[in-house]
């Protein structure tokens, strides 16, 4: 959508500052690109007002004015300086980049220490984050500084292996400053003391590293699917965490898993989940990522796939949409060169779990899968994922709800009986949803009233919506 400015281009604010064009925006901000190759913040003074409050902002750093009847505040971002929103920024150019931001982490939460910050301005000249104030989930400083790192990957900075992955021009000694920076505990440069540690830590085998991680390893939550997190808890997350009493009576790493239901269920949601938990390095399979219109070749990148998760293991290869790549070979469709891509699959998969990979896959469409895929010994578990019952839904919304202030004339029961079977993806953007309409009529806290609005303004999707239409015949 397209940002319509506030101020005219031209237009000076402030001495020395003339505005160009407007590149970013928020709820009661804006920033502007300047003819002096700069950039300049402005502010609504109401949102000014409460920054100035809290001693965000404080003595000569802005500029307040008039623009007809509207009164703002201009605060400069300066030359060669970072100034942007913190969910759509710049990737950083390097080390020291990461410092600044982690230094104005650091410095705002000594100011707001339980403000949310993930949709904040990040004013790199002052070290500080700007928060929005919106009645959203807070998102803590660990995965904030590592979002803003990856630009736009749901990783902590406590990750240090997941991290260094999506960063490589990152070392480990460097994420633990920037740990020790934001002030995590357990999680700072004690870990890679300098580059020779680092090294040697390269070095250790992954099954000793995977023994290092089992004892921290914590019990797998998933809101709204209490069975799937029972299973992830009890196939997975408990076989990696008591490895050695489990290899004693024969059984090792946790075969391959497939999930199955109609879109929109949450497969891909709770997928997501355990990768983030495990906290091991995580392969796509998509079209995108061993699609080839070459014979052969397809069925290379699959092999070549799986080497690359056995060198760094363990790891996860997620295959979405597998029916994609592995429906029944007797369907009539592709061939010789079909065959070879499943077969490849079918040796890659049991192979993976001796090499501690763990498999997932999910599909909308168990019934078109090769009979030889979905046999025990490739797949061990398949599980049905159906849309949401109402306590799934009620476990949801009380998740959400914990981590957004809230009226108390919010009623969560008949909240969830309203929303049962629809997907849960639903769900999340009905609360976001209310988030954003509460924030726009300037409350602090979600109260039932927007929740309806929400869940006008969302409509089923799907089925339902298809009306039937009348076919006629002459």
């Amino acid at each position: 959508m397209p940002i319509e400015p506030w101020l005219p281009r031209s237009f000076s604010p402030s001495t020395n500052v003339v505005l160009r064009r407007c590149v970013f925006e928020g709820d009661g901000w804006q920033i502007y690109d300047t003819a002096n190759d700069g950039r300049v913040l402005i502010a609504q003074q109401s949102l000014f007002r409460r920054w100035n409050e809290n001693g965000l902002i404080v003595g000569g750093e802005a500029v307040e004015f008039q623009f007809g009847a509207e009164a703002y505040a201009c605060i400069e971002g300066g030359r060669g300086y970072r100034l942007e929103c913190v969910d759509d920024s710049e990737p950083p150019s390097g080390f020291a980049d990461c410092e600044s931001f982690v230094a104005s982490v650091a410095a705002t939460r000594k100011l707001c220490p339980e403000t949310a910050l993930n949709d904040a301005v990040y004013l790199e000249r002052l070290s500080r984050l700007l928060p929005c104030y919106t009645p959203a989930p807070r998102v803590d400083d660990a995965h904030l500084v590592g979002y803003w790192i990856t630009g736009g990957v749901n990783v902590s900075l406590r990750s240090t292996r997941r991290l260094r992955a999506l960063a490589p021009w990152l070392t480990g000694a460097q994420i633990g400053r920037l740990a020790d920076s934001l002030g995590l505990v357990g999680a700072g440069a004690g870990s890679f003391d300098s580059a020779a540690d680092e090294d040697a830590a390269s070095l250790v085998s992954p099954a000793s590293e995977g023994s290092r991680e089992q004892g921290t390893l914590l019990d797998f939550v998933l809101p709204g699917r209490p069975l799937l997190e029972a299973f992830f808890n009890e196939h997975v997350v408990d076989l990696i965490r008591n490895e050695a009493r489990y290899k004693a009576l024969g059984l090792g790493f946790p075969g391959a898993i497939l999930l199955h239901g109609p879109p929109g269920c949450g497969k891909t949601f709770a997928v997501e989940r355990l990768v983030d938990h495990l906290d091991w390095p995580s392969f796509s399979v998509d079209s995108g990522s061993i699609g080839s219109p070459y014979i052969h070749e397809t069925g290379r990148k699959i092999a070549e796939m799986f080497d690359q998760a056995a060198k760094v293991a363990p790891s996860v290869v997620v295959i979405d949409e597998i029916d994609a790549f592995l429906s029944a070979r007797d369907g009539g469709a592709g061939g010789q060169h079909r065959i070879e891509e499943v077969a490849e699959f079918l040796r890659s998969i049991p192979r993976a779990t001796e090499n501690r990979v763990l498999v997932i896959g999910m599909t909308n469409r168990l019934d078109s899968l090769d009979p030889a895929v979905v046999r025990r010994g490739r797949f061990d578990h398949i599980l049905s994922v159906d849309m949401p019952s109402e306590a799934d839904v009620n476990a949801l919304l009380e998740s959400r709800f914990r981590e957004v202030p809230v009226e108390h004339d919010i009623d969560i029961p008949s909240l969830a009986r309203i929303l049962a079977g629809r997907p849960l993806s639903d769900v999340g953007f009905i609360v976001r949803e209310a988030c954003r309409i509460a924030a726009k009529s300037g409350a602090s806290r979600v109260a039932a009233g927007h929740l309806k609005m929400a869940i006008a303004a969302a409509p089923v999707r799907g089925a339902a919506e298809v009306k039937a239409r009348r076919i006629g015949f002459l």
